[in-house]
């Protein structure tokens, strides 16, 4: 029998969630139970049939929300924005979890972590890469190493990394950054062979995990969920969306593989940029996700000097340079007609990213990015306005720091540094108007915060804050 206390109380949760009570889903999802869970259910059915029961009080009586530290954090106005983000970072950090017994849907972690911040208040896997860098600059080196401990304890333990650590959050991976994060971290170390070494196992768990033959399909591997159900998260939203689907019944299961993308969500993975109905993730093979298993097989051959993984490099480079590449740039690939989807994204830069691009596409991409993706406050996401937060006109922290360290890398310097500049006066707009860092950022108009998605924009922001500091020791360094 399942100890998960989202199944010991699913009645109750799909009651909660589909009660429309609460604004975000997620708070409830979150929230720990006071007492056992199968007590609460009982003294649940027992009185939700009277008259007067009240829904609210009984979820205020027996469960406790999940604390947000970070709100006493105040504004200092003689603090620059690099000084804001090295002081932050405690706020930010928690320490090892103690068992919640079954009465939360968080996932112990043994040793500390960083959390992205607002509304998110557990680690999440691609966030913890671009925090890394800010965390490396600012000196914690520990707390870095430990957020490897934990990845690697996540692949010992589940055989991949999760999205988070959430027991609804178990079913899928994000975008496989931990060989990226070994990477950085050994890289400046005393003893990079050691670090290599300590991880190489985990390395080639997960490695084994994307290379599974549910998540691969005609030479190219695809973006994945293990379940085919509404999000426990986001319960109500799923069910309202899929009434609109066209692609029931697997609609769920392309809901989830977007947000293991962490594209969640993006005209990228729909038919129809304006309609969320489309999504059709499990069709299409993202260049990102074929670029980031190329650096992760580089890195494999190099420390295990394996052959099997040289070779999967080499294929998978030949593969993102014809088969990604088309007369518009590098795109995502139409598993249904073999061709790219023809959308423009931001995505384009992570063949530059690991090198795997030639000189040539570089080039190319390098006057693309400058033509279509550079706005006035940095790179945008796609070119298509969609509503979703994945789009125009929003951007991402970690994409500019991928475009950055990408055209970088080919030479395209003067790009970069205009990217990388643009981005950190667009971050001290927002920092010196509301005091804070934020989740996403409006580079069309970046005196103004950023919409789209399904909540609120959120502050703390652990990668806001990595690239920022990154950037900033760029722009000194270039």
């Amino acid at each position: 029998m399942s100890t998960r206390v989202e199944v010991i109380l699913a009645e109750l949760f799909v009651d909660l969630h589909t009660s429309g009570l609460w604004s975000d889903e997620k708070y409830i999802s979150d929230a720990v139970v006071q007492g056992e869970p199968t007590e609460v259910l009982s003294a649940y059915r027992a009185q939700k049939e009277h008259s007067d029961f009240d829904l609210r009080a009984f979820f205020d009586e027996h469960f406790a929300p999940v604390e947000v530290k970070e709100i006493g954090f105040g504004y200092q106005q003689q603090r620059s924005p690099s000084e804001h983000i090295h002081a932050l970072w405690p706020y930010l950090h928690r320490p090892a979890d103690t068992d919640a017994q079954g009465r939360s849907s968080k996932v112990p972690l043994p040793h500390s972590y960083i959390v992205p911040g607002g509304r998110f208040q557990e680690v999440y896997y691609w966030d913890s890469y671009f925090t890394q860098l800010g965390l490396l600059l600012s000196g914690h080196n520990d707390w870095v190493l430990d957020l490897l401990l934990n990845f690697e304890h996540f692949i010992l333990t589940y055989g991949h990394i999760p999205n988070g650590n959430r027991t609804y959050f178990l079913s899928r991976s994000q975008p496989p950054f931990f060989a990226l994060m070994v990477d950085a971290y050994a890289q400046r170390s005393d003893d990079p062979n050691a670090v290599y070494e300590r991880f190489k196992n985990a390395l080639i768990k997960e490695y084994d995990f994307w290379s599974a033959e549910h998540r691969n399909a005609q030479g190219h591997t695809t973006y994945w969920d293990a379940e085919d159900a509404p999000r426990i998260e986001m319960y109500r939203t799923d069910l309202e969306w899929v009434e609109h689907a066209e692609s029931q019944p697997s609609y769920f299961r392309h809901l989830r593989a977007a947000c293991e993308s962490g594209w969640d969500f993006s005209s990228r993975w729909m038919s129809d940029s304006q309609d969320l109905g489309t999504l059709r993730t499990l069709e299409i093979a993202p260049v990102d996700l074929a670029s980031l298993l190329y650096f992760h097989e580089q890195l494999l051959h190099c420390i295990t000097s394996e052959e099997r993984y040289q070779l999967a490099a080499a294929k998978r480079k030949e593969s993102l340079q014809m088969d990604f590449w088309t007369k518009r740039g590098f795109e995502d690939i139409d598993l249904k007609t073999g061709e790219g989807t023809g959308v423009l994204s931001a995505a384009s830069l992570f063949p530059l990213f690991v090198g795997a691009a030639t000189e040539q596409q570089a080039e190319k991409t390098a006057a693309i990015v400058k033509e279509q993706l550079l706005q006035k406050g940095g790179i945008t996401t796609t070119t298509i306005t969609s509503g979703q937060q994945w789009d125009a006109p929003n951007g991402w922290a970690p994409l500019q720091w991928i475009a950055v360290q990408g055209l970088h890398r080919y030479g395209h310097e003067e790009l970069a540094k205009t990217i990388a500049e643009r981005w950190i006066e667009t971050c001290d707009t927002i920092y010196h108007a509301k005091g804070k860092f934020v989740e996403k950022y409006n580079v069309y108009e970046p005196e103004n915060l950023s919409k789209g998605g399904e909540y609120d924009v959120q502050d703390g922001f652990g990668w806001s804050n990595g690239v920022y500091l990154a950037l900033k020791n760029y722009v000194a360094t270039y």
